[in-house]
């Protein structure tokens, strides 16, 4: 699969300024559904917010408009899930098994240049987390990718949880996975002020997955699993899921992909974990396509590429195209499903960016 080209030197500069309202039209637009509606306008506010989505021609001509090109697609940012991308250091609750304290926040560092880097790809959003060794490992956090001094939050964190083989350590409780599912099993019913909160559980494996389903939920967390063939997807039929796959790599594991499917045809949700910053700069799109070309349904994997990221890091207001939410767009040449579609323009918060043109192009460093 050709790679989106990472451009070097980069330079990104408003060209658009917040003091009057903005339309985008004609475009294609991605719906929370996934579905995409052409020939509309999307009209911006001068705060940053979408104050419209509307049948291009109904647009007001009086208004600045940004002409977009015949066959261009208009979607939310992109969203690097659970990935390092702005992270310092290594966050890890390390002995501690139930942290509640742990915050991801801490870790994020707002003047990293691969923020920029990845939002010049369409990437606008990354959530980090600690690395899953607890119960409990903190808290995530989602910001924007724009680097700055001060950090722009778009979501509360939510408690991350494991049930892996992670989690095992020999110089503490739980040591083997009878006593770590007891200690689940004791957590989730004890009667303390720990948060319940679903929130987001690791649990890779195919056991894992199988273990996390004999706890009883009332309300599954949001599930981040690879799994394989042996993975009991099938018994999350009917139980309104929500599972965080990927990343799908060229000549990877196909039973992992597989194992999406089958989830996917279940009614489970999806969506595509990027882990942008140790890998190329089209990953989340690469593991979109990789998975129809499997037979994951289109607007699915659009679902998993915008909408249901947002939904998993627990964002209001992103992620979606609508009236209220926040005007961070990217614009594509084409379906941004379709490997030869490249990124024309991004606003962030409403302010067009670009990036001049090049000496040359590599792709961002990481290995396939």
């Amino acid at each position: 699969m050709v790679g989106l080209l990472s451009l070097i030197p980069l330079l990104l500069a408003a060209s658009i300024t917040k003091d009057g309202t903005v339309v985008i039209a004609p475009v294609g637009v991605i719906g929370p559904d996934g579905s995409i509606c052409q020939q509309m306008a999307v009209v911006i506010e001068p705060d940053g917010t979408i104050a419209a989505v509307i049948p291009a021609d109904q647009a007001d001509p009086q208004l600045s408009t940004f002409a977009a090109p015949s066959g261009a697609v208009l979607t939310p940012g992109l969203h690097d899930l659970l990935g390092s991308l702005g992270a310092s250091g290594s966050l890890k609750a390390g002995t501690v098994l139930i942290d509640e304290e742990l915050a991801a926040a801490d870790a994020f560092d707002p003047t990293d240049p691969d923020l920029d880097r990845a939002a010049i790809h369409g990437v606008l959003y990354t959530t980090i987390a600690a690395i899953p060794s607890g119960v409990l490992n903190g808290t995530t956090a989602t910001f924007i990718c724009q680097s700055s001094i001060e950090a722009t939050s778009v979501a509360t964190g939510k408690p991350f949880f494991a049930l892996s083989g992670t989690v095992l350590n020999s110089s503490r409780e739980p040591t083997s996975r009878s006593a770590m599912v007891s200690i689940w099993k004791g957590w989730l019913n004890s009667d303390d002020s720990t948060p319940r909160t679903p929130g987001i559980l690791y649990c890779p494996d195919a056991i894992d997955l199988r273990q996390t389903l004999s706890l009883g939920w009332k309300s599954l967390p949001v599930l981040v699993h690879s799994g394989d063939a042996r993975s009991p997807v099938g018994r999350l039929a009917g139980r309104d899921a929500m599972m965080v796959v990927g990343p799908f790599l060229e000549g990877g594991d196909p039973a992992v992909v597989s194992t999406a499917i089958r989830a996917a045809r279940t009614g489970t949700e999806l969506a595509f974990k990027g882990l942008l910053g140790r890998g190329p700069a089209d990953q989340l799109r690469g593991s979109a396509a990789i998975a129809v070309a499997a037979g994951l349904d289109g607007d699915a994997a659009r679902r998993a590429l915008f909408s249901n990221p947002a939904r998993v890091a627990g964002c209001r207001g992103v992620g979606v195209i609508e009236p209220g939410a926040r005007a961070d767009l990217v614009l594509f040449s084409s379906d941004p499903l379709d490997p030869g579609a490249r990124v024309l323009q991004v606003w962030i918060g409403g302010a067009r960016m670009r990036s001049q043109a090049p000496d040359h192009i590599r792709q961002l460093e990481g290995t396939r």
